[in-house]
């Protein structure tokens, strides 16, 4: 028998009001939580992300990455009488057989080298310097510092940056290198942490044209090389299975697609430790309006 039947309409409208009364405490008590998500650290990262519009930059910088910075490093490398791919393999983490695909798909550079034009040469340096250049506009909507009045000045720090970060690659492969009879990895990982602090916050510094102190600094190179080494970390673990499997489905373009996420996740890490770093310097301040709406 139906329970409702029993009831006096007095009795049914109290019923509805009280389920009313329950449904409207649910809600506002989830928009009390949003609320709080919202206005804490991580609503707080998650809205300067979508601000700087990190995931189509990621995507950019990974497209930048192969047709331009990819070309200039693997000269620099043959140049230097390095091996481009043996950085990306260590970067990687990559077991034998992924390595083997990935030096099969990337030349040494020696032949670029020899049949290297002025003008290709230029057009390699200027690709890579809109590496710096992209990089430098996303640490400056991060950092809301104008862009430098000064064009010469800000050439001159692309330019030593570019120096810099070949440096660092260089030490990544030393340090490879050096430490290729250790059976764990960790004691790579905590060396190649130590030299990204360092570098990421000196690429802060280079980049934003020396406006920003330090200080502040240090947040966003740590919090960068926190996200880097945790990408090292997870590529090594996924990364090697995937590029023998696209290579075996795909060929080339397979692994070209895995080394495409790899630059994407590059991206997301950088963005992401600029913004935890600048959030970590500002907490404890109350909410723009903006992030409030």
């Amino acid at each position: 028998m139906d329970r409702g039947s029993d009831e006096s309409p007095v009795q049914r409208a109290s019923r509805r009001e009280s389920l009313l009364a329950k449904e409207r405490r649910l809600l506002q008590g989830g928009s009390h939580v949003a609320e709080r998500m919202k206005s804490g650290a991580a609503g707080s990262v998650w809205y300067r992300l979508n601000a700087v519009d990190f995931m189509n930059s990621s995507l950019q910088f990974a497209s930048l990455g192969v047709l331009c910075l990819f070309p200039f490093l693997l000269v620099v490398s043959a140049g230097t009488g390095h091996d481009l791919r043996k950085t990306v393999i260590t970067r990687m983490g990559l077991d034998q057989h992924a390595a083997h695909d990935v030096n099969n798909l990337i030349s040494s550079g020696n032949h670029a080298v020899t049949g290297l034009s002025i003008l290709g040469g230029l057009l390699i340096v200027l690709g890579a310097i809109g590496i710096a250049s992209t990089l430098q506009a996303w640490y400056e909507r991060v950092y809301e510092q104008p862009p430098a009045s000064t064009w010469w000045r800000q050439l001159a720090n692309r330019l030593l940056w570019l120096v810099g970060f070949v440096v660092y690659l260089a030490s990544q492969e030393f340090i490879a290198v050096e430490l290729k009879d250790v059976g764990a990895r960790i004691p790579i990982y905590v060396i190649t942490f130590v030299i990204a602090v360092v570098f990421y916050t000196w690429t802060l510094h280079v980049l934003l044209m020396g406006r920003v102190r330090w200080s502040e600094l240090l947040a966003g190179g740590l919090a960068t090389a926190v996200c880097i080494t945790g990408l090292a970390v997870f590529s090594s673990l996924l990364f090697s299975g995937q590029i023998v499997s696209s290579d075996n489905d795909y060929g080339p373009i397979g692994v070209v697609m895995i080394l495409l996420s790899w630059l994407i996740g590059i991206g997301v890490c950088v963005h992401l430790g600029a913004v935890a770093g600048r959030a970590w310097n500002e907490r404890g301040a109350p909410p723009t309006a903006d992030e409030r709406d």
